[in-house]
C-alpha cells in the first residue's frame, strides 16, 4: 500500500488530498481494507481522471450530485479508490457533516507514513470511540439530517462488531419513523448488507427493540398484531418467524454440523451470488424468506372441525413478499428467487414429515425445484427447527425428519455430481417404431423415458421401447398427434 499511496501523492500536486472515512477507521484498527476513501479540495472529476489515466484503471461516477467517483484498480490489493469533493469550506467542517465519530477522522494523505500524529478529528472523543468500538453520531442532528444513518449504524454493528451507544439507541427510538422517507433502494442496500453477515439475528433483535425494524417493514407490525392464541409460540406469528430467521442463520453458519457429507457442496452453492443485485447474497435472501415465509397466515386462517388451518398461505405469502421486495427496489432475480422459496416452503417439510422418502418422490422434487433444492432445504429445516424447544413437538420426531432431509440432500448431490445419463433412445427411434409424426407427443415420451431411466426402471433400448408402448396410449389422450 505504501507504494500506491506514494504514487497518488506524486500525482496530487496542486490539490489538498485527505484520507477519510472507513479507510482511516480501518487503518487505526489494523483491518484489511480494499477501498481507499479520499476527498479533495477542488475539481474531483479532473483529479480522478488524472489518477485513473496514470493507473490505467476504469473510472465510474458513483454520484454526480455529490461529485463522487470511483477508480477501479486491477491486480492490486486495493480494489477501489473513491474520490469526492470536500463538502464544506474546510476538512474540519466536512467531518462535522458525517455520520459517526469513528468515521469522521481524516489526515492529509502526505502524512500517511505517520498519520496517527496528524489526524484531524470531528470530536475529541472520536479516537476513544474508535478504540472502544462505540458508535456515537457526530451531531445531535445526524439522524434527522439523514435517517439512513440509523440503519447504517446497525450495519456497522453487523459487519464490524461495533456497539451503538445507549444515547444513540434512544435517539434512534425517537426518530425511527423517519426511515420511511429514505429512498427505498438505499434502505435495501444497507439491510441486505446486514443480512449478508453471520450476526444478522442479533442485530435485528436490537433493531426491533428500538422500533426500527417495524419502521422499515410495516408488514412486521401486522405480524405482531396477529392473534397469538392460534400459534404454538407464545409470541405468536412474529416469534415463530423470527426464530425461523435465527435458525436459518444458524444452519447456514454450521453446514458441516448439519450436513457432514455434503457441506462442501452446500458451501459452494450458497456462495454463488452471481445472479443477484448489488449487496444481495443468496444466504441473505434465504434469511429474508425465513423472516417472511408465513406472512400471509393471518389472512388465510379459517376454522374447520374445531381446528385452525392456513390453506393457501404459501401462494398468498409469495405474492406478499413480492410486494415487500418490489417496494424496496430488489431486482427481478432477487424477487423471483424469494417468491419461489416462499411458494414452496412447505414442500420438503411435507415430504420428510413421515421420515420415509422414496426415490421416486425425491426425483420428482428435484425435477420440480431444480437448482433451488439446497436453498429450500434450509428454509424448510429452519421452519421446523423453530419448534425444537416447544413441548408440543417431539424432539425425536424432528431429529428423524432432519435425518430424512440430510439423506435427501445426499441423494441430490449424488445425482448432481454424477455424469449425465446417456440417452437410450431419441425421437427418431420412437417415430419409426410407432409410426408417429413429429409433434409434442414425442417430447412427452422422451421425458417419460428419462424419468423412468432416473428411477432405474429402464436401462436399454428394448426396455425403453416397451415402456413407451405402455405410455403411448395414456399420453395420446392428453396431447393431439
Amino acid at each position: 500500500m505504501n507504494k500506491l499511496i506514494e504514487k497518488i501523492n506524486n500525482l496530487s500536486q496542486g490539490y489538498d488530498v485527505y484520507a477519510v472515512g472507513g479507510f482511516v477507521r480501518d487503518l487505526y484498527l489494523n483491518r484489511k481494507n480494499e477501498d481507499i476513501d479520499l476527498v479533495v479540495n477542488k475539481e474531483p472529476l479532473k483529479y480522478a481522471k488524472k489518477l485513473a489515466k496514470s493507473f490505467k484503471a476504469k473510472l465510474i461516477t458513483l454520484d454526480k450530485v455529490s461529485e463522487t467517483y470511483r477508480i477501479i484498480l486491477k491486480e492490486n490489493k486495493i480494489k477501489n479508490i473513491d474520490i469526492s469533493r470536500v463538502c464544506a469550506n474546510t476538512i474540519e467542517e466536512d467531518l462535522q457533516s458525517r455520520d459517526f465519530t469513528v468515521n469522521a477522522i481524516a489526515f492529509n494523505l502526505k502524512d500517511f507514513k505517520n498519520f496517527k500524529q496528524h489526524v484531524i478529528l470531528s470530536k475529541k472523543t472520536a479516537l476513544k470511540d474508535l478504540k472502544a468500538k462505540i458508535l456515537n453520531p457526530v451531531s445531535s442532528k445526524s439522524f434527522k439530517t439523514d435517517a439512513l444513518r440509523m440503519l447504517r449504524g446497525f450495519r456497522f454493528m453487523a459487519e464490524h462488531s461495533f456497539k451503538i451507544s445507549e444515547s444513540s439507541l434512544k435517539q434512534i427510538k425517537s426518530k425511527a419513523k423517519l426511515i420511511s422517507a429514505v429512498p427505498k433502494e438505499r434502505v435495501k442496500n444497507e439491510f441486505s448488507r446486514i443480512l449478508a453477515t453471520n450476526n444478522a439475528a442479533n442485530v435485528l433483535k436490537m433493531m426491533d427493540k428500538v422500533g426500527l425494524l417495524d419502521a422499515v417493514f410495516p408488514e412486521i407490525v401486522k405480524m405482531k398484531k396477529a392473534s397469538k392464541k392460534y400459534y404454538y409460540h407464545k409470541g405468536g406469528l412474529f416469534e415463530h418467524s423470527f426464530k425461523t430467521f435465527e435458525c436459518s442463520e444458524n444452519i447456514l453458519s454450521n453446514l458441516k454440523k448439519y450436513f457432514p457429507q455434503n457441506y462442501i457442496d452446500l458451501q459452494k452453492h450458497f456462495k454463488d451470488n452471481f445472479s443477484f443485485s448489488e449487496n444481495v447474497t443468496r444466504e441473505g435472501l434465504i434469511k429474508f424468506v425465513a423472516l417472511f415465509h408465513d406472512n400471509a397466515k393471518p389472512e388465510t386462517a379459517f376454522f374447520e372441525n374445531g381446528k385452525i388451518h392456513f390453506f393457501g398461505h404459501e401462494e398468498k405469502g409469495a405474492q406478499k413478499i413480492k410486494e415487500i421486495m418490489s417496494a424496496l427496489k430488489f431486482s427481478k432475480k432477487d424477487i423471483e428467487f424469494s417468491v419461489f422459496l416462499v411458494k414452496h416452503h412447505m414442500r420438503l417439510s411435507i415430504l420428510t414429515r413421515d421420515n420415509v422418502v422414496t426415490k421416486r418422490a425425491s426425483l420428482k422434487v428435484f425435477r420440480d425445484i431444480g437448482d433451488f433444492t439446497s436453498d429450500l432445504l434450509v428454509v424448510s429445516m429452519s421452519d421446523w427447527h423453530s419448534y425444537k424447544n416447544l413441548k408440543v413437538f417431539s424432539k425425536s420426531k424432528l431429529n428423524l425428519q432432519e435425518q430424512s432431509l440430510r439423506e435427501l440432500v445426499r441423494y441430490y448431490y449424488e445425482l448432481k455430481n454424477a455424469k449425465p445419463l446417456e440417452k437410450i433412445i431419441d425421437g427418431n427411434v420412437i417415430m419409426k417404431k410407432f409410426s408417429l409424426n413429429p409433434g409434442p407427443i414425442i417430447g412427452k415420451l422422451l421425458k417419460n423415458v428419462l424419468i423412468a431411466q432416473e428411477e432405474g426402471k429402464v436401462s436399454n433400448v428394448k426396455e425403453a421401447l416397451e415402456f413407451v408402448s405402455l405410455k403411448l396410449t395414456q399420453i395420446k389422450k392428453k396431447v393431439r398427434i
